[in-house]
Parts: C-alpha cells; sequence; structure tokens
C-alpha cells in the first residue's frame, strides 16, 4: 500500500523540527566554534586580533541569543506538525509555511550577505531543503480539502 504524500510530508517536516532543535543546541552551547569563522570573514581579521573585544563578544552573545528563538521556533514546528499538520489541517499548513520558512530564509541570507558560503552553508541548505519538501509535498492534500 502506498503511502500518502500528506503521511511523507507531516515526518519530513517532523524531522525538519528536530533538526533545527538540534541545531539551535549547537548556536546556544557551542557558539564560539560555530561563529568564529563567520565574524572574522565578515570583519576580515582574526577574532583573537579584533580591536574591540565588546563588539565580539556582543556578536557571539547576539548569536546565542538567536539559538535561544531558534529552539523556540524549532519546539513550535514540532508541537504544530504533531498536533495539526499530521492530520491534514490548512491553519497547520499555513502556520508551517511562515514559521517552518522563517529561519532557513534568514540563514541563507545572512551567508549570503556577509559574504562567506563556508562549510556551515550545508547545514542551512539541509534545513531548507527539508521545510520545502515538508511543505510541498502535502500541499495539494491539504489545501484541497473543503
Amino acid at each position: 500500500m502506498e503511502e500518502s504524500l500528506s503521511n511523507i510530508g507531516w515526518r519530513v517536516m517532523l524531522t525538519m523540527g528536530m533538526y533545527t532543535f538540534v541545531i539551535s543546541l549547537l548556536w546556544i552551547f557551542v557558539t564560539e566554534i560555530m561563529f568564529v569563522s563567520d565574524f572574522e570573514a565578515y570583519v576580515e581579521i582574526p577574532y583573537s586580533d579584533y580591536p574591540d573585544v565588546n563588539m565580539a563578544t556582543f556578536y557571539i552573545i547576539t548569536k546565542k541569543m538567536i539559538g535561544i528563538m531558534l529552539c523556540a521556533i524549532a519546539i513550535s514546528i514540532v508541537i504544530i506538525t504533531h498536533y495539526g499538520y499530521k492530520k491534514g489541517e490548512k491553519w497547520a499548513w499555513y502556520t508551517l509555511l511562515v514559521v517552518g520558512g522563517i529561519p532557513w530564509i534568514t540563514f541563507i541570507a545572512y551567508k549570503i550577505i556577509i559574504g562567506y558560503i563556508g562549510v556551515s552553508m550545508i547545514t542551512f541548505a539541509l534545513g531548507a531543503t527539508l521545510y520545502a519538501v515538508g511543505i510541498t509535498l502535502p500541499a495539494k492534500e491539504i489545501l484541497g480539502k473543503k
């Protein structure tokens, strides 16, 4: 028996939500490892040599704060997926269209703007791909309901 696109879609979206949660934890707890290369690419000098220590520290703190917000988004995605999207409810599809898309579009735009398309871009591309598949597969089934 073939599995419906809606059933596949909610599982992909749930996977994306959990993936987002893991990424958020990395942003919170290993910020320095993840973002020093971004900082150096943008300011074009080594992090340790940056003259304004407070600004460099502020950069890392803002990344941790974004990680906390991303954690809340990830939890929201998992809850919405489990309680609404799984059942094929329209409100869940529209909510995930916005809530799920904002982080990945923002992260990819951020990397392009700072001009640092490195290995970390793969994590963003993977998240965006999971999101696109999870939102697209069941769209016709969910939105076609009356």
